[in-house]
């Protein structure tokens, strides 16, 4: 895969997102505190939220593309969940990366998980109107790639 060369410096591939999409919804599915929320968001399309998380993944590390972000999607996560579970959720991924990839790699993806973090702890924190402003600034964020750019 080509890189730009403004890109950080990945060691590994397309195989290697894979796989850790798939040990993070693995390990999100067993999750009992988790099943609640992930049954409300994702129901039995776990495929095709496997799908989207890799390629938001690629999208954000490899920056070849911007990342389709769904809006109400996002919106919906927001209201179901809380910053305990977001929390969780940044835990598995930390994990998974640590399993799945090498370890310079598996620190550009927990950087990727800590930003989602705080930027989603941020929002589920607020209510009403300061929620809304910051949930699209998130979105925006997410969709054109500035995810990693402190703004």
């Amino acid at each position: 895969m080509p890189f730009p060369p403004f890109a950080p410096s990945l060691y590994f591939d397309d195989a290697d997102i894979d796989a850790l999409v798939a040990e993070f919804s693995e390990r999100v599915r067993r999750n009992p505190s988790l099943r609640p929320a992930m049954n409300a968001l994702i129901g039995n399309s776990w495929e095709q939220a496997e799908a989207a998380a890799g390629a938001f993944l690629r999208a954000t590390l490899f920056l070849e593309k911007r990342a389709e972000v769904d809006g109400n999607w996002l919106a919906r996560s927001m209201r179901m969940l809380d910053a305990e579970t977001i929390d969780c959720l940044g835990d598995i991924l930390l994990d998974c990366a640590l399993v799945s990839l090498p370890l310079h790699s598996a620190g550009l993806v927990a950087e990727v998980g800590d930003e989602l973090v705080r930027m989603f702890k941020c929002v589920v924190a607020q209510d009403g109107v300061a929620r809304q402003r910051l949930l699209l600034q998130a979105r925006s964020r997410l969709a054109a790639g500035a995810l990693m750019s402190r703004l």
